[in-house]
């Protein structure tokens, strides 16, 4: 026989109204008595009737993640995506939800999105990387809670879930400044949003410490390993070189190493080199990258988790969530 909510409430020795009530995350119902809950559910074997659930609450246990199209362009967003993706499926499966998927159509008619609208397939929609202005106006308008990740627009009412990338560009700077090297660039990109916040990091850390912002140590790559490693090449071409690179990508700081390499140079003892991002990648990388290591699962988890509680219209928190990233100290800033 599959366990009900009635085991569960004997088990604990509670009522099956409370036990309900908790598998529903109620803000009725103390944390302490969830975890209890859920462990229990968990530890019985419990299976909820999801098409019961479906008629008594009204929704489809169903949630829309749309993806950038860029995810067809780069590896390391494919690989950021993956990761962030992880994190949206372990609580969405914690919670009972399923998860359907569709790709940014720059506001086609006939794309997966639109389709999930008029169907009234979901209870809400996760916004992974920058997608169409036609998107999120579309979205908003039809009244279905939506939770950005990865995306910087600057309308702050929108609910997003964040890295600090100032933070990071900032703790990456600062890390090649307090290390003595007299000129540090920045390899930024063409996506002006996440650009805007690492660049004010970056000039954060050179005020801080008195260095002279340098427009030409400032360059803008394409998001790939090609792009960058074509701008490393170009600025040692035109003696535009500076001591040390901070880099906003981690795929983005492999090109500019295999650039100052092929060109000659040694890193970090030409010039040194931190990126952002810690992705799996970089266990193949020689010499090892210093980084700034993003919680990118932890994104997704805390999106869907503020996701649930906006369906359930539990959500009293910040519209905006930055999580804080690390600086990871490996070999190519030159640290002893």
């Amino acid at each position: 026989m599959p366990t009900t909510i009635k085991d569960i409430a004997k088990y604990l020795g509670i009522s099956p109204g409370t036990v309900s009530r908790a598998l529903q995350r109620s803000a009725r119902v103390s944390k302490e008595t969830i975890q209890k809950v859920e462990e229990a559910a968990k530890k019985l074997k419990y299976r909820p009737n999801i098409t019961a659930q479906r008629l008594v609450s009204g929704r489809t246990h169903n949630i829309g993640v749309i993806l950038s199209k860029d995810i067809r362009e780069y590896t390391s967003v494919q690989l950021f995506n993956s990761i962030i993706l992880n994190g949206i499926l372990e609580v969405a499966e914690a919670h009972n939800y399923n998860l359907n998927f569709a790709i940014d159509s720059q506001g086609k008619k006939q794309g997966a999105l639109f389709r999930i609208l008029q169907n009234h397939d979901v209870d809400g929609v996760l916004i992974i990387n920058v997608v169409s202005e036609d998107i999120i106006a579309t979205l908003r308008t039809s009244g279905i809670p939506v939770v950005l990740i990865d995306n910087h627009f600057d309308n702050h009412s929108e609910f997003a879930v964040n890295n600090d990338d100032r933070y990071g560009a900032y703790i990456a700077t600062k890390h090649l400044i307090t290390l003595g090297y007299p000129s540090v660039g920045m390899m930024g990109i063409t996506e002006e949003a996440f650009h805007r916040e690492c660049l004010s990091g970056y000039m954060q850390a050179l005020t801080e410490y008195g260095l002279r912002v340098e427009p030409y140590f400032i360059q803008k790559g394409t998001g790939s390993m090609e792009s960058t490693y074509e701008l490393t090449r170009k600025m040692i071409k035109n003696n535009h070189l500076p001591k040390a690179f901070f880099v906003v990508t981690d795929e983005m700081a492999i090109g500019v190493i295999r650039g100052l390499i092929d060109s000659g140079l040694s890193v970090p003892q030409d010039v040194a080199v931190v990126g952002m991002d810690d992705i799996p990648l970089l266990d193949y990388v020689d010499p090892p990258l210093t980084t700034v290591r993003i919680y990118i699962a932890e994104m997704g988890r805390t999106a869907v988790g503020m996701l649930l509680d906006l369906i359930r219209g539990q959500y009293h928190g910040k519209n905006q969530i930055a999580i804080q990233p690390k600086l990871v100290i490996r070999k190519t800033c030159g640290a002893k």
